[in-house]
Parts: structure tokens; C-alpha cells; sequence
């Protein structure tokens, strides 16, 4: 199969998926007046797949196909195709305004994961769970498809293992073995765009006692197979106005709660199926590239807070202000550093079985923490600059009315040549990003997403060589003596 269009990709989300929003069933996720904005966004990279000016990054000719597949399939088996990977992954967040689109990118990162445990787990262990992934990967590359990730458990009592949980359903585990497949119950939290995808992949949350081997399970399903629910945060609809709301209303994901009540998993689809050992290790390797993922699309967004605080400083004539310039540079540099992570855990990847790369650990977590850590303060700055009238700006309806529009012409237009509505919608995009709705979101996804920060913390001292700078200080000590 070649390429798909964005309408054949809207098209495949019309198979009887069960999907509540609102306590309310949803008949087509592609014509709900809030998952459409999902789909919509979604489709986008399908959409860049097909422009002339984006096809080198965004596809790639498999050896001996004789076509083109999308480039998130590809595992990288280079620093510079993980490097590339990278590249796609921020020019495809930049396409939508700044917004990352999960759409393939979460799903590939849990490709890469899955690939390597599972040959991993087939030497150790003797299972024979690589050929069915490398099946799967190779039907979901041919058939274009979309994917996302079911990872997070519920997890009832976090003080309690999984075996140990008195609701048993807190985590996601195995109720039945058959001949030609397990049955799975559960529930998973955290599943984002999972309404507007073809596929859910999923993986354990954590490591596992041989006791929680009931819990070691990962697989991959259709959205629309029996007994598989999915039950949606509410967000903004297409009633409102892209003035108002300039990115929440044309790019957001949606949330949603993952319910597996007693759901079929067939064979050639279980890629983990009681092998405690592995699944601590697919957690975390899955993590590495998934917070890889999020330094890579994180940029555009601090970028876009650039760009927001020069023009509104501009417009609001305090550009030349010291303290502006300087908290402007704070905002370029807070971006730039997160930016060299990516590019320095891409250059320094390690080679890991089989035949692949995996992003250098250590400049992959201290990525994701600098931007996460940093955030909230990136949108003080953004918010100190700009001033009050980000978040007390009258609306669109307000401009459009002939009695009072006039007044807000009048009144409201700033230094130079910009109208007081295109002012206005400045003030509106970064109450968006930073106050509205979406920007409280914003706030809570960029410290959880990816893992918690103290993960990050965790694994960046875990992972880092204290033996050397324990032997420097000796080495110091004995040359002062």
C-alpha cells in the first residue's frame, strides 16, 4: 500500500470504535464537534507526507520496496538517522503551530522498544515474540497506519505491587490463556490522541516481580476491537473562534482513560506475555526514547514563546527595554539547551542489539528535565512581557460588533502600524499557550509527560559515572598533599 492521504486516514477512524466523551457515546470521532479538532490535527502529518517541500524527511524508500513509507518507521540504526528521527519529529511539532502531534511519533518510539526487547527477551528466555513484532511493525509500516500508546496503569495504591493491589484490575494483566490467544483486563490512564488512531500499543508501566507476572504483557490491538472503551477528557469544540483560541482550536490532543474489559489479544499481537524479567527493561528503554521524542518537539513550542514575546514587546513599544532584551535572551537560551540535548544524545547514541541505536541516556533525561523544570518560568517571562491584557482582552465577538468595535479600534492599537484586533489576537495566542484551558494543560503535560521529573532525576543519577569524579577528587587531594 502506498502512502495514505489524510482522507483515507480520516476515512479508516469510521469503524465502530466504542469512544465516550461527555458521558455520551460518539457516533463518528471525525464529525464530534471536539474530536474533530483531534482528527484534523492528526491528519497533518499524513498531509506533510504528501508535500513536495517535506517528503525527503518525512519518507523514506524501504530497501527493495520500490515506494515510499513514512519515515517514523524507521528504526534507527545510526546516530544520523536517530538524528534525522529527531529533525522530523520538530519540523512536524513546528507544521503545527508548535503543537506536537503524536499521530505516529509515540507509537514508532514504542516500535523501538518492542524490537529490541523482544529480541532480548528471545535470547534469554527462549520466546519467540521478535518474529511477531518485526510482523507487526512490517503491517503497520505498509498499511500507513496510526498508533498510539497505552502505557500508564491506574495503579490503585502505589504503595502496593500489582499482585499485591486490592482491586487486581488496577494494572492491565492477563485473566485468560487460550490456544490462539490471551484475554486481557484493566484499565490505562494517560492515552493521548487514542480516539483518532488505527492502532493501540501496550506496554508494562514498571518493573515486575515474578509474582506480578500476570501483569508482564504488552501487545497491540485495533481501537475498534470488542471490549476496548475509551473515555475522553472534554476540551474546546469547533464552535469556538481561532481568533479567541488561535492553536487550541485547530491543534490539540485528546486525553483519554483506557478501559480493557476482558478483550482478545491473538497470538501474532502478544509481544510480552508473562516474562517478568523483561518488563522493567521494556519500560524504561521505551522511556529513553520517548523522552528522546519529547526534546525533539519541545523547541518549536519554546520558539514560539520567542517569537510571541519579541512582537508583543514590539507592539507594546518596550522592545528597546533592557530588561526585555535580556529576559527575551533567557527564553533563546532556556530553548538552546534543550535543543543540544537532542542533538548530543543523538550523536552519542549507543549501538544496542539488534542493529540499532539507542539515544545516550544521559543527555536524553537532562533535556527533559531542563524544559520541564523550566516551563513555568519560560511562561512567567512570556507572560511578564506581554502584560495584563493577555489574559482581560476583549474577543473576537467584541470586534465584529459594530457598537463596540470601533471603540476597541480606537483604544487599543499599540506602537506602530499594528490594528488593535491583530494585537488583540497576539494577546489571545499567548493566553492560549499559557492561560487558557490548554495552557493549564500545557503546565501538567510538560512535567508528567514522558515520565515524572523525578525519573529523569532518578536515571540521570543512576546512569552517570560518580566513579570518575569520586576518583578526580581523590586524585586532586593527593596532588595538593
Amino acid at each position: 500500500m502506498a502512502l495514505r492521504t489524510p482522507e483515507e486516514y480520516v476515512e479508516s477512524l469510521r469503524d465502530g470504535r466504542r469512544v465516550y466523551v461527555a458521558g455520551e457515546r460518539v457516533d463518528d470521532v471525525t464529525t464530534h464537534p471536539i474530536l474533530q479538532i483531534t482528527t484534523e490535527h492528526s491528519a497533518g502529518t499524513y498531509r506533510h507526507q504528501h508535500d513536495p517541500e517535506l517528503q525527503a524527511l518525512f519518507t523514506y524508500e524501504p530497501d527493495g520496496e520500490g515506494q515510499r513509507a513514512s519515515r517514523y518507521f524507521k528504526l534507527a540504526t545510526t546516530p544520523d538517522e536517530l538524528l534525522t528521527r529527531g529533525d522530523l519529529i520538530e519540523e512536524d511539532t513546528r507544521r503545527h503551530n508548535s503543537t506536537f502531534n503524536i499521530t505516529k511519533a509515540v507509537g514508532s518510539d514504542a516500535m523501538h522498544a518492542l524490537k529490541v526487547w523482544s529480541h532480548q527477551t528471545d535470547g534469554d528466555l527462549g520466546t519467540d515474540y521478535a518474529p511477531r513484532v518485526d510482523a507487526w511493525i512490517n503491517h503497520v509500516r505498509t498499511q500507513d497506519l496510526s498508533l498510539a500508546l497505552s502505557q500508564t496503569d491506574v495503579k490503585g495504591d502505589r504503595s502496593l505491587r500489582p499482585h499485591q493491589q486490592p482491586n487486581p484490575d488496577a494494572y492491565v494483566h492477563i485473566v485468560e490463556r487460550r490456544d490462539d490467544g490471551i484475554v486481557v483486563r484493566g484499565a490505562k490512564a494517560h492515552l493521548t490522541a487514542g480516539p483518532v488512531v488505527n492502532e493501540l500499543i501496550f506496554i508494562p508501566t514498571r518493573m515486575m516481580g515474578e509474582e506480578d507476572a500476570a501483569y508482564a504483557v504488552a501487545f497491540a490491538i485495533p481501537v475498534n476491537t470488542p471490549g476496548l472503551t475509551l473515555i475522553c477528557r472534554q476540551t474546546g469544540d469547533v464552535s469556538q473562534s481561532t481568533f479567541d483560541y488561535p492553536i487550541s482550536r485547530r491543534n490539540i490532543e485528546t486525553e483519554a482513560v483506557t478501559v480493557l474489559d476482558d478483550v482478545f489479544v491473538p497470538w501474532d499481537r502478544v509481544f510480552l506475555a508473562g516474562e517478568w524479567q523483561a518488563a522493567g527493561a521494556l519500560a524504561v528503554t521505551f522511556a529513553n526514547y520517548h523522552r528522546y521524542t519529547a526534546i525533539s518537539y519541545k523547541p518549536p513550542t519554546v520558539d514560539l514563546f520567542v517569537g510571541a514575546a519579541q512582537l508583543v514587546a514590539e507592539q507594546n513599544g518596550a522592545a528597546r527595554a533592557g530588561h526585555i532584551r535580556d529576559k527575551i535572551a533567557q527564553l533563546i537560551i532556556y530553548g538552546e539547551i534543550i535543543r543540544a540535548c537532542r542533538k548530543a544524545a543523538a550523536r552519542e547514541a549507543t549501538p544496542i542489539e539488534p542493529g540499532m541505536v539507542y539515544p545516550n541516556q544521559m543527555y536524553a533525561n537532562a533535556g527533559k528535565y531542563h524544559f520541564a523544570s523550566g516551563f513555568h518560568h519560560a511562561a512567567a517571562i512570556l507572560q511578564d512581557i506581554a502584560g495584563g491584557l493577555a489574559i482581560t482582552a476583549p474577543m473576537e465577538a467584541d470586534f465584529k460588533n459594530p457598537e463596540t468595535g470601533p471603540y476597541l479600534e480606537h483604544y487599543l492599537t499599540g506602537a506602530g502600524e499594528t490594528s488593535a484586533a491583530e494585537r488583540v489576537n497576539l494577546f489571545h495566542l499567548i493566553r492560549d499557550m499559557t492561560a487558557s484551558e490548554f495552557g493549564g494543560y500545557n503546565y501538567v503535560v510538560t512535567l508528567h509527560g514522558e515520565g515524572s521529573m523525578a525519573a529523569q532525576l532518578l536515571t540521570t543519577y543512576r546512569d552517570y559515572d560518580l566513579e570518575r569524579c569520586k576518583a578526580l577528587v581523590r586524585a586532586t587531594l593527593d596532588t595538593a598533599s
